[in-house]
Formats: structure tokens, C-alpha cells, sequence
């Protein structure tokens, strides 16, 4: 972009900046109690709610925050506004949203929070390899900050995908020691129809090579042969693993872009799994 573009003149509209405008309708539903004893962050936490839009008479619901690794911006009809770094994580909002809408359905207050991760197969043969791993502990301390720094919550949700936000979730839910957790192992991902391993999409450089396949059908498969964003994570066995141990609502990872995304295939449809209980049955 030139120095000329930069100034060139602005349309007299450029610079009808609003500076004033109208607060919320209603009134916050305080107590002589509430104003005499609670932190002045509760307080003005409400008057936050209420300017984001909620409804002032319901601000004294249960609240409930959902942390997720969510990357990239997805328009309402699916399209890509700015990619994420890899499919996994890519519509995982979908569920968050259903969660927040049945949240708000009993009477909550939903709340969420986002630490996105990346993507190892993006950055593998590169320097971006050796911020794989401590990533983990790097998001799960920054998710238990954003845990701690809603001190109204009465519950966490987490919602996260692959094999490092997944595990950061697991250990950021795991150090509330006082708070109900749920994890939703999600985001996942559809085989394509006749797609091969996911892994092998991989090596295709290494595979071209060694005259393993052709240039063509290395093009061909940089597209088809990874899952869609859709069913299981990018590593199956995460899913199942944190299902299976107890750890997460049964069949957590069950929610497809290729159907549409139900709160009951979330939670009612499911039974709670106890705290330490067994496999998914």
C-alpha cells in the first residue's frame, strides 16, 4: 500500500464518530445485602453482563463458564472468514454454542473463554516443532487464569480438541478441585468417502520423492485425504480415551458437522458420568 492510498481523502462520513449513545434498558436486580457485602467485582460484574446485552432481570441465574480452543472465524453458513490452524478446532464453537443455549434454557448464565492451539502437523520440519508441546502447559495455565478470574462461576465446561488442547483442558479441569467440570472432547472430524490414512497426507513431500506417487495425485490428496471438519478428533484415540476413562459426558465426541449439533446428543441423551466412574459402557 502506497503513502499516497494512506491519505488520500476521506469521505466526510469517515469522521461521524458516535460518542454517545443510550445504556441498557432495566435495572439490576440488587439487594441492600448484595451492595453491602459483595466484592464491588460482582457488582460491577453485573453491570458488564448487561452491557454485553443480557437481561437485566435475569442476572441473578447460576453462572456457568465454557473455556474452548476455537481458532479461526466460521461464518454463519460454514465459510472461512480466517482459517484456524487445522480442522480439529475449527467448529468447535458449534458446540459451545449448544451448550450455552441450554445453559441459558435452565435459567444460566453462560460465559466463555478461548485459548486456541495449534497444529504440530503444521509446524512439523519447522522451528514451530518445539512449541508443540509446551503449549499444554502454557494454555492450561493461562485457562486456569481465565477459571479463576470469573469468580461467580459455579461450573466449568470445557470444550477442546487434538492432543494439546485437549490436554491442557483436561489438566486446567482437573485443577479445580471445587468447581463441577464437564469435558467435551470435540471438534472432530469426518473420513472422506475412499480417503486413505490421515497420516500419510503428511508425508506426501517424503512420498513424491521416493517416486511413491505422482505429482498429481500429490495434489489431489493435500485436499481430499484429510477429514473434514465434522466427527472424531484429529487423533481418534484421544476421544475414546477421555470418554471411556470416566473423564467426559459418554459419546462427548459425538457431535457432527454433518448432522446438526443438538444440546440432547451434549447431555440429556446421555447420563452423567461420575466423578472417577468407569468406561463409557
Amino acid at each position: 500500500m502506497s503513502i499516497e492510498k494512506i491519505f488520500t481523502p476521506q469521505d466526510d462520513a469517515f469522521y461521524s464518530v458516535i460518542t454517545h449513545a443510550a445504556g441498557p434498558q432495566g435495572a439490576l436486580p440488587l439487594t441492600p445485602q448484595m451492595l453491602m457485602e459483595s466484592p464491588s467485582g460482582n457488582l460491577f460484574g453485573m453491570t458488564q453482563n448487561a452491557g454485553m446485552g443480557w437481561d437485566a432481570n435475569k442476572l441473578t441465574g447460576k453462572e456457568v463458564l465454557i473455556i474452548g480452543t476455537q481458532g479461526g472465524i466460521r461464518a454463519g453458513d460454514g465459510r472461512p472468514v480466517a482459517l484456524g490452524y487445522h480442522t480439529g478446532h475449527w467448529e468447535i464453537g458449534l458446540q459451545m454454542q449448544a451448550a450455552a443455549k441450554e445453559i441459558t434454557r435452565n435459567g444460566g448464565i453462560p460465559f466463555a473463554a478461548f485459548v486456541s492451539d495449534p497444529c504440530d502437523g503444521r509446524s512439523q520440519g519447522t522451528h514451530g516443532m518445539f512449541d508443540s508441546l509446551p503449549y499444554r502447559n502454557d494454555a492450561a495455565i493461562v485457562f486456569r487464569r481465565l477459571i479463576r478470574s470469573l469468580p461467580t462461576r459455579r461450573a466449568v465446561i470445557g470444550v477442546a480438541t487434538c492432543d494439546k488442547g485437549l490436554p491442557a483442558t483436561m489438566i486446567a479441569l482437573a485443577s479445580m478441585h471445587n468447581l463441577p467440570t464437564i469435558l467435551v472432547p470435540g471438534g472432530p472430524r469426518c473420513r472422506r468417502l475412499l480417503a486413505r490414512m490421515r497420516a500419510r497426507v503428511q508425508t506426501i513431500g517424503a512420498r513424491y520423492a521416493n517416486h511413491e506417487l505422482s505429482l498429481q495425485e500429490a495434489r489431489r490428496a493435500g485436499v481430499s485425504r484429510l477429514r473434514v471438519a465434522g466427527r472424531r478428533l484429529p487423533v481418534p484415540g484421544h476421544s475414546r480415551d477421555v470418554t471411556g476413562g470416566g473423564r467426559s459426558l459418554r459419546a462427548g465426541a459425538a457431535a457432527f458437522r454433518t448432522s446438526p449439533v443438538r444440546p440432547g446428543r451434549m447431555a440429556g441423551d446421555f447420563p452423567p458420568v461420575r466423578a472417577g466412574g468407569g468406561g463409557a459402557g
